[in-house]
């Protein structure tokens, strides 16, 4: 067996769900991610223009190949689009709207879980080629992983700008080694988006903008994630019940659902049973961990009305967490990136698109917190909801 397909095949002894092999020259895919930043389209992430990222020679000189690895992350659960009845309501009509927390975040804390993985996959690279150097990344060091990822042939770019794998979908973590070997490349995916547009046609902001291309600044999940101020009002309306993230866009792509075609009659999006990726159950005063997750819609939460999941959560028991119970609960989770402050201005701009008067007494309680861009989003939250009762 060659070098490049052992360590592929460890790659998924490992535990990985897909496994690639990247020359270091993908400059048109990183050329065309430095254009994209240079236009403006990160907003206010600046760590996108880190130079680093046009060439990952800069962070190893003697790299020459990147060994990509992908990790599904979906669970059996229903989507935004199923469980949420539109873009702008939160939920079906009852006396407690619920909200949605992107799917990625349900579970515990990817990069670490991802990370310790790919630690394991570079110690076997190491122990097949001694003396070899190498770089380990997930989604927080200067290189863009899905350029190469799409290079190393594990998945293509979809119009969404997600990478998307024929098999697998696209609700799928991304991991690099950048490595000082020479490695035999595996060829890139063939692009299988064809004339579809369900995921531009979709996005509530239209922050695709067109195929291929995302405004960030315009995303539900850099709004309610990477923004850190307030965010604009004219984009307040459209991010509906997303409390965390915004899966709309994925949720849509027909890689990602049951194909109904005769030809492909067992397509079906890849899920997976491990605990880590479970949504989260949260208890009165403690936080179980992902291995308490839900099994289903209809588990324990609805059973024990202060006991909750974070699949389709009740607004009034997100909103009931206080700032220690946030740090606690979140304290292994992709959801503590937002902090306390930004997950109640968050709340403040779901419950205003509730439609529902039940929030506004919490709202009220909000506009006199110390942190204005919390009170200005539950002045604003409170407003809409006298302006625009549901009927």
């Amino acid at each position: 067996m060659s070098l490049p397909e052992e360590i592929k095949r460890t790659a998924l002894a490992t535990g990985f769900d897909l496994a690639g092999i990247a020359p270091i020259g993908a400059w048109h895919d990183l050329e065309f991610a430095a254009e994209w930043v240079e236009k403006g389209h990160g907003g206010e992430m600046a760590y996108l223009k880190n130079p680093k990222r046009r060439d990952p020679r800069l962070i190893l000189p003697s790299a020459q190949s990147v060994v990509c690895v992908g990790l599904v992350y979906n669970v059996a659960l229903s989507y935004s689009t199923e469980a949420c009845s539109g873009p702008t309501d939160t939920t079906e009509v009852d006396d407690d709207p619920r909200g949605w927390i992107s799917r990625y975040a349900w579970g515990a804390e990817y990069h670490d879980l991802m990370r310790e993985r790919l630690e394991s996959l570079r110690a076997a690279i190491e122990r097949l080629a001694p003396g070899v150097e190498t770089r380990v990344y997930v989604d927080t060091g200067p290189i863009v992983e899905r350029a190469f990822a799409r290079i190393s042939g594990i998945g293509w770019v979809g119009k969404n700008t997600c990478l998307i794998n024929q098999e697998k979908g696209s609700w799928i973590f991304l991991g690099v080694i950048i490595t000082s070997l020479a490695l035999d490349a595996d060829m890139p995916a063939f692009d299988r988006c064809g004339s579809c547009t369900r995921c531009i046609e979709a996005c509530p902001t239209g922050a695709l903008t067109a195929p291929y291309v995302m405004d960030a600044s315009r995303c539900i999940a850099y709004l309610n994630i990477e923004l850190k101020g307030s965010i604009p009002e004219q984009f307040r309306p459209a991010i509906g019940a997303n409390v965390f993230g915004c899966d709309i866009c994925q949720d849509v792509c027909p890689w990602n659902r049951a194909s109904p075609a005769a030809e492909t009659p067992s397509r079906r999006p890849a899920t997976t049973t491990a605990a880590a990726f479970q949504p989260l159950m949260v208890e009165p005063g403690h936080a179980a961990g992902p291995e308490a997750g839900a099994a289903a819609e209809s588990s324990a939460p609805d059973s024990d009305p202060q006991a909750f999941s974070l699949f389709h959560p009740r607004l009034s028991a997100l909103a009931s967490l206080s700032e220690g119970d946030f740090r606690r609960v979140f304290a292994r989770s992709p959801v503590k990136r937002v902090k306390y402050r930004g997950w109640l201005r968050n709340l403040c701009v779901v419950m205003g698109n509730s439609g529902n008067a039940r929030f506004v007494p919490w709202l009220r309680e909000m506009t006199r917190h110390e942190d204005p861009v919390v009170s200005e989003h539950a002045e604003w939250a409170a407003r809409r909801l006298y302006e625009t009762p549901r009927p």
